[in-house]
């Protein structure tokens, strides 16, 4: 790995994806000097985290602080995850949305610019494009936002290329698959329901769905961060997905082959949640070297969460 003393920053340490990647660089050994931020207190249960990462609680939106703290250490590298990160929670607090997704990134991108060798990795979603006619959707699709999330993390990557000469946006889509996840995501929120025996929600039920499960969103960001530490990649927008079109209502399919006892409840979609998304992953397998034949099913990825949900 080249991440060799080197100083890294995760921003959203403690979150979903922050953390997962946080435990994958100490369990493969990166030898880099690992700092996280993160809104939240430091988990008592965090022991692995506790041992190998320089930690402190911050609050992105707090730009004096975080500029501080950015210009104190002059990090080698930042992975910025931290967000609100569900549509509906955006939809929810506008205001608390703005103020982290696109002023906090503002914030910690100016400061991290001033030092012109740091490399920047911006966590976006597929929200940036909205409804989309033609699939799949590539890199370069107009980008039509249809609610605040996306529209934000659009001018969040807009940021980071006015300031950065060295970064990576990586545009995910619904990631899922450990226990860090937010409980109210779809497939934890329909796994969770399912094995209690309960009334699961399903709003809409024709939606298309490129779900990525989180160890291959981990090993691309880990990819992506040793090319951008070597110089073999710079200034670039990538997807990090399948390619595979599931429907929602596969994970309901999933779920009743398992023999789980549930109902579903119909509603109507919401009119900020958009209905179809498959993404081309063909930049990914060519700018990063990962095969998307090589990224988790859905059907193994929720094998593969259920199992680790039931340790």
């Amino acid at each position: 790995m080249h991440l060799k003393n080197k100083k890294i920053l995760v921003t959203g340490a403690l979150g979903f994806i922050g953390r997962s990647l946080l435990e994958a660089l100490i369990e493969q050994n990166c030898e880099a000097e690992l700092y996280g931020i993160d809104i939240k207190p430091f988990p008592s249960n965090a022991n692995i985290l506790k041992q190998h990462i320089h930690y402190e609680q911050l609050d992105i939106r707090n730009k004096e602080l975080v500029q501080s703290y950015v210009r104190k250490n002059r990090f080698d590298g930042i992975v910025h995850l931290a967000a609100v990160s569900r549509v509906e929670d955006a939809e929810n607090d506008k205001k608390n949305c703005i103020d982290t997704n696109y002023s906090g990134t503002k914030y910690i991108a100016t400061a991290a610019a001033e030092n012109k060798s740091t490399w920047f990795i911006f966590g976006s979603s597929r929200e940036v494009y909205g409804e989309q006619k033609f699939f799949p959707v590539s890199e370069n699709a107009d980008l039509l936002p249809l609610n605040i999330y996306g529209f934000y993390k659009l001018e969040g990557e807009r940021v980071v290329k006015t300031m950065f000469e060295n970064y990576c946006i990586l545009r995910f889509s619904n990631v899922y698959g450990n226990t860090y996840d937010i409980p109210k995501r779809v497939v934890p929120k329909f796994v969770q329901t399912a094995l209690q025996g309960g009334k699961l929600t399903l709003e809409g039920g024709t939606q298309i769905i490129d779900f990525t499960f989180i160890d291959d969103a981990v090993r691309s960001i880990i990819r992506c961060m040793e090319f951008l530490e070597v110089g073999k990649i710079k200034k670039e927008t990538i997807h990090i997905l399948p390619g595979r079109e599931n429907k929602i209502t596969d994970i309901i399919d999933i779920l009743r082959k398992k023999q789980m006892q549930f109902s579903v409840l119909k509603k109507e979609a919401r009119n900020y949640d958009v209905q179809q998304f498959l993404g081309n992953p063909n930049h990914m397998r060519d700018v990063l070297g990962l095969d998307p034949n090589d990224f988790t099913t859905l059907e193994d990825g929720i094998d593969k969460y259920l199992l680790r949900i039931s340790c």
